[in-house]
């Protein structure tokens, strides 16, 4: 259902400013635009096409149910799943060696969608371009410039929908565009982060995420599972048409210790006796942090952080780009109920912010323990890892709530 509810706006407001036209950023602008806002959206390099007869993009996302009806209630989701999607029913993990322990079955109901980020985000682009209250433009983000008023103002929560000072974006090309608020889905090396003065906590994992796309000679089920061995975490993503994505979570030697001409054979090691033979299609890596915003509200310069901008966590389970699209879905309920100009706005604005912010460090706190604790030799984790696997497969309703955790089945 699109636009549940529309509040109503004064007459010509500042529009919103979201820079970044990632599939954050463009659920972001196509929410504020269906709660009757204008809002401008900054991306030089937008998706402008998508082929769902060409090769497998190597950036693939286990979009997750919750989501999922984020998407229905912003109106793309059925455009996206007549592209390519695959469903994942189950959800398994183990320790090499051990036994699966297995979320869903195959006759449940989908936990998720493995989804192309080239889809979303096209999709996505082409709901924007058309909608009313949206600008769309090609263009890139300078930096923030504030008027005279905000002079003296610094950490008094500058509020320009309250008639204090306003500031503006500076594009690439120079353009000026007064705001009302202005939302960094930039992600990790956010620009529009830096320039709020917001500051970051994290660190390297001193490890790299190697992604690849394979054709597989026999059919495999439609589930996702990750297998913890050694220092290295190896999972499958199921796609359509007898593909899957492999990823090999690895210390950042072993991953550019591999040939181009070797990997086909090193993923063979890890996942053949899993998957049978499989053909190469193409591979690449890139190094994992754990990174997350020190705050996601700058007042004097009415900016807000969402995704990746806000929160980078270990990818182990899939969770990047659903915790950003939980921001969006979180601040979407608020511009349903009030306007900008209503006096609690900005603060019920921080109150989701800071909520938003505790949930995301709380689960990118957990993946980067249960990161660290599968990578440990330490005798005391082994037993404890052992004994926690043998407790969730024991017990259905922890099974459950980990479940729900990551976003829960989709309901007919």
């Amino acid at each position: 259902m699109v636009n549940d509810h529309v509040v109503e706006q004064s007459e010509s407001p500042l529009p919103w400013v979201v820079v970044g036209g990632g599939m954050v950023g463009a659920a972001m602008a196509l929410a504020i635009a269906e709660s009757g806002r204008k809002v401008v959206i900054l991306e030089p390099y937008p998706e402008t096409e998508f082929d769902g007869k060409s090769a497998y993009d190597l950036r693939i996302s286990a979009i997750t149910a919750d989501n999922i009806a984020l998407l229905e209630a912003l109106g793309v989701w059925q455009q996206v799943a007549s592209l390519r999607v695959q469903e994942f029913t189950q959800l398994a993990v183990r320790e090499t060696g051990g036994e699966w322990l297995q979320f869903g079955s195959e006759k449940a109901l989908p936990l998720g969608y493995m989804v192309e980020n080239k889809a979303l985000q096209w999709v996505l682009t082409e709901r924007l371009k058309a909608h009313a209250l949206v600008d769309y433009r090609t263009d890139g983000f300078a930096k923030i410039v504030g008027s005279h008023s905000l002079t003296g103002n610094a950490g008094t929560g500058v509020n320009s929908a309250a008639g204090h000072g306003k500031c503006s974006v500076m594009t690439a090309s120079g353009e000026m565009i007064p705001y009302q608020f202005l939302i960094g889905a930039d992600g990790v090396n956010s620009r529009v982060r830096h320039a709020a003065g917001i500051g970051t906590a994290g660190a390297s994992y001193q490890e790299r995420c190697l992604l690849a796309t394979v054709n597989v000679a026999q059919e495999i089920p439609a589930a996702t599972w990750q297998t913890f061995s050694g220092r290295e975490v190896h999972a499958l993503l199921p796609l359509a048409n007898q593909q899957a994505c492999l990823i090999v979570y690895a210390d950042t030697a072993e991953i550019n210790s591999w040939a181009k001409n070797t990997v086909e054979l090193e993923l063979f090691k890890r996942f053949g006796a899993e998957i049978g033979p499989f053909s190469l299609q193409q591979s690449a890596s890139f190094p994992l942090k754990h990174q997350h915003a020190l705050r996601y509200y700058a007042p004097l310069f009415n900016t807000l952080v969402v995704g990746d901008a806000a929160h980078g966590v270990h990818p182990l389970a899939g969770q990047g780009v659903n915790l950003g699209l939980r921001d969006v879905a979180a601040l979407r309920a608020l511009l349903q109920q009030l306007t900008d100009e209503n006096k609690a706005f900005t603060a019920k604005l921080q109150r989701v912010l800071k909520q938003r912010q505790v949930e995301n460090i709380l689960m990118g706190q957990g993946l980067d323990s249960i990161a660290r604790i599968f990578r440990s030799e330490h005798p005391f984790l082994s037993v404890a890892r052992r004994s926690a696997f043998s407790i969730l497969a024991r017990t259905e309703k922890l099974r459950s709530i980990a479940g729900r955790f990551a976003g829960g089945p989709l309901s007919k």
